[in-house]
C-alpha cells in the first residue's frame, strides 16, 4: 500500500488523485474532521477512512476512471442482475 506523507492538503490530494486509476482509497489520521474533508475529494469509487477494504455487500463498489464503470453490491447492483419491464396501457 502506498502510503504519502505530506504538510499541504491540496498537494496530497492532487497526488492521490494523479492517476488513472480510481477503485479504492484510504485515509488515514487521528483528526477525523479532516480525514472526511479530504476523501470526499478522492476520486475513488471507495474511500475509507482509518481502515481499508472493509466491503460490506450493502453499499455499492466499484471504481472510477479506468478502474471501471458501474458498480456491484448495494441496491443499484442487485437490480443490474433483474429484468426490467415498462408496460404502456392506454384505455
Amino acid at each position: 500500500m502506498p502510503i504519502l506523507s505530506w504538510s499541504d492538503e491540496d498537494e496530497v490530494i492532487a497526488r492521490a488523485n494523479n492517476t488513472r486509476m480510481g477503485l479504492g482509497a484510504s485515509v488515514w489520521s487521528n483528526d477525523t474532521v479532516e480525514a472526511r474533508r479530504i476523501a470526499e475529494q478522492i476520486e475513488a469509487g471507495s474511500v475509507w477512512v482509518n481502515s481499508h477494504m472493509e466491503v460490506n455487500p450493502k453499499f455499492p463498489f466499484g471504481g472510477h476512471k479506468d478502474s471501471g464503470i458501474g458498480y456491484e453490491n448495494g441496491l443499484g447492483g442487485v437490480k443490474a442482475y433483474c429484468n426490467v419491464q415498462t408496460l404502456y396501457l392506454k384505455k
